[in-house]
This record gives C-alpha cells, sequence and structure tokens, in this order.
C-alpha cells in the first residue's frame, strides 16, 4: 500500500508521504502515552494522595497538548500528500492515456477511466488523509497501552498480548476477502453509468419507435447487475467485521475477569488501587482493537480504485522509435500481417500494397475483417505477425506523432466535439485561417449547411455533433479531412448509414479529397467501387480476391455474387399498394 502511494507521487514527492508516516507514528505514540496516565491518576485518586494527583494530571496536560499539536502536524502533512497524490496522479493517468494505442479506447475502457479519474482518485485521496492514520491508531495506541500493563502487572499485559496476533489475522482476512468483489462493484458502476448516459442521449430515437421499455429494461438490468454486485460486497464484508467484534468482546471479559481474581487476593490497599486503575485503560485497548477489521475493509476498498488506476498505468503504449524514421513517399503496404482480438482471431496473412496515389477498395461481407485493416492502417493496434510499411519504413518505426500527420481517417461514426464549427475544423488544423475554412467548406458540401445556421462558422454543434444530422456531421469529418490535407487517406464506411442524397453529396465529396492521395476505403458505394485502381475482396479475415472490378466480375467468385447483391439493393423501391 505504502509503495502503491510513494509510486503515485513519484520518487521526487515521495519523501511528503514518509514524513507524513513519522508523523503519523509519534502522534499515535504520543497518544498512548497520553492515555497511560490514566492509570497513575485513577491509583491517585483511589488512594487520595492529592499532591501526586497535581503532578500526574499536569504530566497528562502536558503530554494532551504535546499530542495534539503533533496530531494536527500530521494531520496537515496529510492533506499535502492527498492533494499532491490527487493533482499528480490524475496528471499521469491523463499523460499516460494519451500514450495509449487508439485500439484501448473501448466504451468499456472509457467508462471505467472516467470512474477512476472521478470516485476512484477521491477514494485514494482518503488513504493518506484518513485512513492510514486510523488504522495505525486502532494497532499502536493499544500495543503502548499494552506495554503500560506489563510494566504495572505482566499477568494483565500478557493476556491482552495475546490478542493481538488474532486481530492481525482478522486484518489480514478482511484485506483479502472481498478483492474480487470490490472490483466487480467497480466494473458493474461503471457499466450502469455507461447505460445510464445511452439511455439519455437514445431517448429521442427510443420515443420515436415507441422502445423506451425495452432500453429501459437494459438500464434496469445494469442497477440490478450494479446491485447483485454490492450486496455480494456487503456480505463479504460482514464475517471479519463480526469476528474482529467477537474477539474484542472475548478480550475485555477476559482482562475483567483476570483483574476481579487478582483483586480478589490483594489485601494491600494501593496495590488494589493500582489493580483497579487499569480498568479504563483496559477498555481503551479493546475499543481501537475492535476497529480494526473496519479499517481494513476501508483500505482495501480504496486498493481495489488503486488496482482500478495501476490497471490503466500499467497498459503498455505502443513502441516508439528511439529516432524516427521518414518515409520515402506515401505507399502504404501489409506485409503477411494477421491480428487477434485478445485470442480472437480475425485477419490471416493479409498482404497487399496501395501505391502512391492510387485507391484501394475494400469490399467483403460483414464481419469478415474489413474494419480492423483500417484501424491497423491508423496504428490503432499492432499486429501480432507481420509488418505494416508506409513508403517503405515500418509503422513502428515513423512515430506516432508523423503517422497522425500522414493519415487522415474518416469512420462513420466521426465524433465531433462541444464546441463551435469552426473549433471542430480547426482540429486538423490549429492554425487555419477564415479563408481555409471556407475553401474546405466548398469541397466537402459543407457551404449550405454553414449557411443554414443561425451563427454560421460560430454556431454551437452540441455534445458529439448533436445539432447536426447524420450527413451533416460526415460532411464536417471529411472537412477537416481535406484541411488536414494529408497523404494517406482511410476511409470506413463514411456513407453507410446516410440517406441517398446525402450519401451522393459524401461521395462527391470524397472523390474530390481522394484525388491524388493514397486512398483505402472500406467502400459500398458503386460508384466507389468500380472507380478503384485495386479491389480487396476480403471473407473470413483472408483476401479471398483481389483485381480490378473488371477482372473480379470476370473471376465470377465471390466478388461477382457480392457485386449483385449490391446492385440489386440499389434497385429496390418501395411501391404503394
Amino acid at each position: 500500500m505504502i509503495r502503491r502511494l510513494s509510486r503515485y507521487l513519484g520518487p521526487e514527492q515521495a519523501h511528503l508521504l514518509r514524513r507524513q508516516l513519522r508523523w503519523i507514528i509519534a502522534a499515535t505514540l504520543l497518544q498512548g502515552i497520553t492515555l497511560a496516565f490514566t492509570i497513575p491518576i485513577v491509583r491517585a485518586l483511589l488512594t487520595g494522595t492529592h499532591a501526586e494527583l497535581v503532578w500526574w494530571i499536569g504530566g497528562f496536560a502536558l503530554s494532551a497538548v504535546v499530542t495534539w499539536l503533533v496530531d494536527y502536524r500530521a494531520t496537515v502533512k496529510g492533506f499535502d500528500v492527498g492533494s499532491t497524490i490527487l493533482d499528480r496522479l490524475r496528471h499521469r493517468l491523463g499523460d499516460h492515456v494519451a500514450t495509449l494505442p487508439l485500439g484501448w479506447f473501448t466504451p468499456e475502457h472509457t467508462s471505467t477511466l472516467g470512474l477512476t479519474l472521478s470516485k476512484g482518485v477521491m477514494d485514494i485521496l482518503a488513504l493518506p488523509v484518513r485512513q492510514l492514520a486510523a488504522l495505525l491508531r486502532s494497532i499502536l495506541v493499544p500495543l503502548v497501552l499494552i506495554v503500560t500493563l506489563i510494566v504495572v502487572d505482566w499477568r494483565i499485559g500478557l493476556v491482552a498480548l495475546a490478542a493481538v496476533p488474532a486481530v492481525l489475522v482478522v486484518f489480514w482476512w478482511a484485506g483479502r476477502l472481498g478483492r474480487r468483489a470490490d472490483a466487480a462493484v467497480n466494473e458493474t458502476t461503471a457499466a450502469a453509468s455507461d447505460r445510464m448516459v445511452e439511455f439519455a442521449q437514445s431517448q429521442p430515437v427510443l420515443r420515436t419507435f415507441g422502445r423506451q421499455g425495452t432500453a429501459a429494461e437494459q438500464f434496469d438490468r445494469s442497477l440490478q447487475e450494479q446491485a447483485r454486485a454490492e450486496r455480494r460486497q456487503l456480505w463479504l464484508v460482514l464475517p471479519p467485521l463480526i469476528v474482529n467484534g467477537f474477539i474484542a468482546r472475548l478480550v475485555l471479559l477476559a482482562l475483567l475477569s483476570l483483574v476481579i481474581a487478582l483483586a480478589a487476593g490483594i489485601t494491600d490497599p494501593v496495590a488494589l488501587a493500582t489493580l483497579l486503575a487499569t480498568l479504563p485503560v483496559i477498555n481503551l485497548i479493546v475499543t481501537p482493537l475492535g476497529d480494526v477489521a473496519a479499517n481494513a475493509t476501508v483500505i482495501r476498498i480504496c486498493a481495489a480504485q488503486m488496482d482500478a488506476a495501476d490497471a490503466v498505468l500499467d497498459t503498455r503504449p505502443l513502441p516508439e522509435p528511439v529516432t524516427p524514421t521518414a518515409p520515402a513517399d506515401a505507399t502504404l503496404a501489409f506485409d503477411h500481417v494477421s491480428f487477434a482480438y485478445d485470442d480472437t482471431p480475425v485477419l490471416h496473412d493479409i498482404t497487399f500494397t496501395v501505391a502512391q496515389g492510387t485507391t484501394t477498395a475494400i469490399v467483403g461481407p460483414s464481419g469478415g475483417g474489413k474494419s480492423t485493416i483500417i484501424r491497423l492502417a491508423a496504428r490503432f493496434f499492432d499486429p501480432q505477425h507481420g509488418q505494416i510499411r508506409l513508403g517503405g519504413v515500418p509503422l513502428t518505426g515513423l512515430g506516432a506523432e508523423y503517422l497522425h500527420r500522414a493519415i487522415s481517417p474518416v469512420f462513420q461514426d466521426s465524433y465531433l466535439f462541444s464546441g463551435t464549427l469552426a473549433d471542430n475544423l480547426r482540429l486538423a488544423r490549429e492554425d487555419a485561417t477564415d479563408v481555409d475554412l471556407d475553401d474546405v467548406a466548398a469541397r466537402s458540401g459543407l457551404t449550405e449547411v454553414i449557411a443554414a445556421l443561425p451563427e454560421g462558422w460560430h454556431s454551437q454543434v452540441g455534445e458529439g455533433g448533436a445539432r447536426l444530422s447524420g450527413g451533416e456531421r460526415q460532411r464536417v469529418a471529411l472537412a477537416r479531412a481535406f484541411l488536414k490535407d494529408a497523404p494517406v487517406l482511410l476511409l470506413d464506411e463514411a456513407t453507410a448509414s446516410l440517406d441517398a442524397e446525402n450519401g451522393n453529396l459524401v461521395t462527391a465529396a470524397i472523390q474530390e479529397l481522394a484525388r491524388d492521395r493514397t486512398v483505402i476505403v472500406i467502400a459500398h458505394q458503386l460508384t466507389t467501387i468500380t472507380e478503384a485502381d485495386q479491389i480487396l475482396f476480403i471473407e473470413n479475415g483472408r483476401i479471398a480476391e483481389r483485381g480490378t472490378h473488371d477482372e473480379l466480375l470476370a473471376h465470377d467468385g465471390g466478388y461477382a455474387t457480392h457485386w449483385q447483391a449490391l446492385t440489386a439493393a440499389t434497385a429496390w423501391r418501395l411501391i404503394a399498394p
């Protein structure tokens, strides 16, 4: 636990945690010493030695003041450590996430990341601010008082000391028992949060099609899974608490019985007073020992949040070259590439070359691996086997910065950020002038969209581009690609979800954008396919056929069958009865 907190602080700030621990230990030891004054004070009261009482009360008061000052200092140090961890951990997570492969950013990972950056980091913050001091206090204060009891009467002290191993076992048990349940709670909480956002954002579609009930059931199921995980966590928390409470009561009963038995055989008033004076201390020992399991449970829950943060920090980014190599041109080549998601093979021995300035269309049935080829070309992942090269240089040797400058991807679900239309385009080139924006708007068919918006370029597009239609969002994405002016263009079903009118407009913009660029396009539009310099027919993760449109039709294989299905679909018409 301490090592993990030190890791979050970093080597240059880890001394803050060590300093805090020293202050906490000093404060708890002083607290134990202060409470130990109870025995001579009670003894003086019982024996009526008032002069001695004044000295012991004075010592108690002085010790209490020093304890308060040291404890205050320890608390301040705890807040210093907590605020530093809060700042550094969030920055470390943010900086590390920026280096992760694009393929890491699945809905599951982003939901968990959001939960970790909000609730998780705050739970971790509670460790140095509150929980470390509480845990050490529940262990060290009883130990100091047990030493005091051994000095007063070794028999009582040894009985109290015998309880310590049992309590430590319960502490270990409480920390181990529910780790898996804690992880399940984090996962189901992230999933429920994701479903809630999805449910809220999809209300227009759900209500239009009368499917509110179905979506609500899915949301309700995620909440029920979260509740089941939390109930399991609760059931795993209870046993150590019950056992810890039982041990504390058993120790109290044993100590009280021993004191009574010893008192029965004592005739000396001073010795009897001393023995009776141990009763308040016995209570002060048992009470914090009973809190050990509760503190261990809270720390275990914090540890689950640390596990979630570590899972992100331990995710390895894609390797970067020490000295990036510039490519000779924009030729893109796949050389015997195979790829699998986890243990599920998707692509098998894919080899092809897209010469600079040419277009390769990828077609084939759904689930064949077409989108994975696009994502590998953009280096969302690295393939497990084979190599992908740009201009003769492996993508691993280019460096992420150059690769991102060289490639413009346009996906079916291109994301727009909350902000103005101009802000979204300038993501491609921050220094773009208004003239540049107007130029790419004309080339991408975006001019009429801008004219229809109330504030033109300064109109807000909403989160995810919610204030624009699907076709308008795609034209914004294409305008960004025009503005970026990268030599390689990757198009993943950019017109698949659009109506005929918007699809034709976007297709015309794509043809303009593809001119003189290296293009890989997952194609459904007939003109895009027929005009491609090379067509790859992908089936079951393999290149089943390759060639031009006429060559593949003459071959009369899978592509020809696929083409017939596409042309038949374009001829479909709705006829009124």
